[in-house]
Formats: C-alpha cells, sequence, structure tokens
C-alpha cells in the first residue's frame, strides 16, 4: 500500500484567535494520518507487548519534518489528509501527506521522514535498524504521477 486518506473536521482547541488552524497542528495531523495508515495495514505504530517479542519491538522517531502552507483550515472545515509512501529505505519510511479543502484546494503539503529503531541490548539506547519484514512487505512507494502536485 503506498496512499491512505482520512477526512477529519478542525476542532477549535486547534485553531488561533482568528479561527485558523495553527500552523502546528498541522505536524500533529500527519502524525494522526500515519497512525491511521499503519492500523489500515493491520499494525500499530506502537509494538504490542502481547504480540511482538520484546527483541523484535521498533519505534519510529521522526528525523525530518516540514510543512507548505497555501490556504488556511477553518474551525469546523472538514478537510482530507492524504498521505503518500514517497520512499522507502532500508531504515526510513518518508512520507507526502497533503491536506485537502473540500472544494479540492490544497492548504498544505508536509513531509515527514520516520527512522527504524530498536532499544540496543547492550547499551540501552535507541539504535537504528533495518525495516522489519513484516512491516516491510506491506508498504510500497507511490507511482511518480502521485507524488507531483497536481
Amino acid at each position: 500500500m503506498h496512499r491512505h486518506t482520512l477526512t477529519d473536521r478542525v476542532q477549535f482547541a486547534d485553531t488561533d484567535m482568528a479561527g485558523i488552524v495553527h500552523f502546528s497542528n498541522f505536524f500533529r495531523y500527519m502524525e494522526r494520518v500515519e497512525h491511521d495508515f499503519f492500523r489500515v495495514l493491520g499494525m500499530s505504530i506502537w509494538d504490542k507487548s502481547a504480540e511482538i517479542p520484546v527483541e523484535e519491538r521498533v519505534g519510529w522517531p521522526r528525523v525530518h519534518v516540514s510543512c507548505d502552507f497555501r490556504a488556511p483550515l477553518f474551525f469546523e472545515e472538514e478537510f482530507t489528509m492524504e498521505l503518500l509512501v514517497e520512499q522507502v529505505r532500508p531504515r526510513t519510511l518518508r512520507y507526502v501527506v497533503r491536506f485537502w479543502k473540500q472544494d479540492g484546494n490544497l492548504s498544505a503539503e508536509g513531509k515527514l521522514v520516520a527512522a527504524c529503531v530498536r532499544k540496543d541490548a547492550e547499551t540501552g539506547k535507541m539504535k537504528a535498524v533495518d525495516i522489519p519484514e513484516r512491516i516491510r512487505s506491506r508498504i510500497t512507494v507511490a507511482p511518480p504521477e502521485l507524488l507531483k502536485l497536481p
């Protein structure tokens, strides 16, 4: 799977005094659609202890995130988040996340890079590791035509 969408509505707590979504909330939205993407694939962004042995659990810290803004989203406005898998590397996933207004206009476009890490048994520190096949096998890169802005 290389594309996932999630529709939501702007909540009052997401807005500034003018009723416009505060820029910082776009980063929370990116994480929300990423988590939903994993759920649709039958997984979770957080490996559950009962399902995955301790030595096989991974985490996904963000190593890069950015967002370009084009048109505001307002309180109670419905919008669609579109996640596209831009790149799958041995230890990282790179996403493009677009925020579409209901009229079809692009509100914002974000980029998110998550590294696959595991706690090192010897040092206790998080260490980048190859994405496990149980995850890697379910994720594909979006075709170039989808990654280009319309």
